[in-house]
């Protein structure tokens, strides 16, 4: 699959899930290099990928998510980026973040490279949005063409309330 940077068009690393595939996530928490492996205690999921949080549209996204996550209290909602740990807990502590428990997958890139957001050239995730049901089985994704682009999240609120 191809996603453009800008005006470049880059590689993913292979396809995203199709609907009904299972998804395993794990990576470390903000401000821990522990791998841990994501457990969604019971609930719907939305997982959302982003390329850093240094940008102003990762930062909108998160602050999105954040906003629903404190409307959507049934649901989980976690983030996945290649930032190190220590970047997501120095962001968690200026930015409000709501519910959104933030991952670094910067160890060994396998739940970026496993959902086929992994940009090869870059070595960066995606802009992407996945809504997982009880067994983590995917109900919902998008993934923006243009990595700069935003998350349609008036998409997304629609599919959560359907739940």
């Amino acid at each position: 699959m191809k996603v453009k940077f800008g005006d470049k068009e880059l590689t993913l690393n292979g396809l995203a899930p199709k609907h009904g595939d299972k998804v395993e996530a794990k990576g470390a928490l903000a401000g821990s290099f522990d791998q841990v492996k994501f457990d969604n205690k019971g609930k719907m999921t939305v997982l959302s990928t982003f390329p850093s949080i240094d940008t102003k549209v990762c930062d909108l996204q998160v602050g999105k998510l954040a906003h629903l996550s404190e409307k959507y209290t049934d649901f989980n909602f976690v983030s996945f980026s290649l930032d190190l740990p220590p970047a997501l807990a120095d962001y968690k502590a200026n930015h409000p973040t709501g519910r959104v428990e933030m991952y670094s997958d910067y160890f060994d890139k396998k739940t970026v490279s496993s959902l086929g957001m992994l940009i090869n050239e870059l070595q960066l995730a995606t802009r992407a949005v996945f809504v997982l049901d009880k067994e983590n089985k995917l109900v919902y994704s998008e993934v923006k063409d243009q990595v700069k682009d935003q998350v349609d999240f008036d998409a997304l609120e629609e599919v959560l309330k359907k739940y």
